[in-house]
């Protein structure tokens, strides 16, 4: 017996209290699995203790932005003609801790087997690859389930999981410090990646425990959804507006990395102020996530892309005009509220633009359309400090930065309130 829209829209209701405390327990400990597998910070550190060559070291931003973004089409594709999404997650992340996992033996076992550079080092890009690639199956069909299972505040969800997840980021953040200054890395590193696998299997816990129901035919009768083919998302010209100049926004990442840098050289600071800046951007991220989920679930996630640019330009302004300390923790703040907003956005946006069937098509075109950007946007920002100046960046970073602000506040119209202009229009006309 085919089941009706609304006994559907009633099993969703029914589990949607479980669902929502399971999809925000696994998007909490998700910090600790990021913190401990960082691109950026710890496992830059831990492969520089066994090559000298940039080129490896680069490899692991490189490795972790095309496998957990490349995937994504193809798993869109696969999902269009598929209804159910839990076994195919269940699939991908059960990978993805087989990948975590290796990485951790690897380092477990490397001083004491004493395995040479060049194996540990082929064995680990190989357990990295398959953890990242496999995350890259595995998103757009959670940003489809996610979609299903929590029809309505999930703004809130990733605001309150991501300050949750905030908080024990912090003590997490403390906890690597403390190990990594008192341990040699070889005893260090270990239990960090063992601290993540951990927490990988709390996340495969709870996707285990969520309960999906199975849209009808009725569901996907949306008046506003077209073939799934990649060329029917870009007849969206909103969708693609919103593209190109979010695509442009993506110049504010070309001066976050070397804010650090320019107040340590040029303030002439000690080393422990690093320690502080990435306190103060993290209490940024956990205290304004809530802020964000809220803000779009009431006006839109538009809205949140818009403020978090704000952010950013204020930041990259305020470096290049007033540099002083107390005006480098102000830009660390703002730092972390532009990253925690553009988070939070991008992936809730997607709803507001996406007729119901598309939802993986769209998560994956928008993370492909703006996550190359990301991982290119840095070096270029190096190679100009190096030549230019960090100045240049920042000037970059503002300049260009409000020019894609004021395009997409002139250009792109918010898609919650385009949705629900048309939902009032169709419920008129039937």
């Amino acid at each position: 017996m085919t089941m009706s829209l609304e006994e559907y829209n009633a099993k969703v209701e029914a589990n949607y209290k479980w669902n929502f405390f399971w999809l925000a327990l696994d998007n909490m400990v998700f910090f600790f699995i990021f913190m401990g597998l960082s691109p950026y910070t710890i496992l830059p550190f831990y492969i520089g203790k066994f090559t000298a060559s940039k080129v490896v070291i680069g490899l692991i931003p490189t490795v972790y932005l095309v496998g957990s973004t490349l995937p994504q089409i193809f798993m869109a594709k696969f999902l269009k003609n598929r209804r159910d999404r839990k076994k195919y997650l269940v699939t991908a992340a059960s990978i993805q801790r087989i990948g975590i996992l290796g990485m951790f033996v690897l380092a477990f076992l490397q001083p004491k087997l004493a395995i040479s550079s060049t194996i540990f080092l082929f064995f680990f890009f190989l357990m990295y690859a398959l953890q990242n690639v496999a995350s890259g199956f595995y998103f757009p069909a959670w940003a489809d389930f996610l979609g299903k299972a929590i029809p309505r505040r999930r703004g809130f969800l990733f605001g309150i999981s991501n300050f949750m997840g905030g908080l024990l980021g912090l003590g997490l953040g403390w906890l690597l410090s403390y190990l990594l200054d008192r341990y040699p890395f070889q005893h260090a590193i270990p239990v960090i990646l063992g601290i993540s696998f951990v927490a990988s299997m709390i996340s495969l816990m709870a996707i285990l425990s969520w309960r999906e129901v199975v849209p009808p035919d009725a569901y996907f009768n949306d008046a506003t959804a077209t073939e799934g083919s990649y060329s029917s998302v870009f007849t969206d010209k909103n969708f693609v507006s919103y593209l190109t100049w979010r695509g442009l926004m993506v110049i504010l990442e070309i001066a976050t990395p070397y804010y650090t840098l320019s107040a340590l050289e040029q303030l002439a600071l000690n080393a422990g102020q690093v320690g502080i800046f990435t306190t103060i951007m993290s209490f940024s991220e956990a205290i304004l996530n809530p802020l964000w989920g809220w803000l779009g679930d009431r006006r839109g996630f538009l809205d949140v892309v818009k403020l978090s640019a704000l952010a950013g330009i204020m930041g990259a302004f305020m470096a290049i005009f007033f540099p002083s300390l107390f005006t480098y923790y102000t830009i660390f703040f703002l730092v972390g509220a532009m990253i925690c907003g553009f988070q939070i956005a991008t992936v809730n946006i997607v709803y507001e633009f996406s007729p119901h069937r598309l939802v993986p098509l769209y998560t994956a075109i928008c993370m492909i359309s703006l996550t190359p950007l990301s991982s290119i946007v840095p070096t270029l920002g190096g190679f100009i400090a190096e030549n230019l100046g960090y100045a240049t960046d920042f000037w970059l970073a503002g300049g260009l930065g409000l020019a894609s602000l004021v395009g997409l506040s002139l250009r792109v119209k918010n898609p919650k309130n385009t949705r629900l202009i048309d939902l009032a229009v169709n419920q008129a006309e039937s």
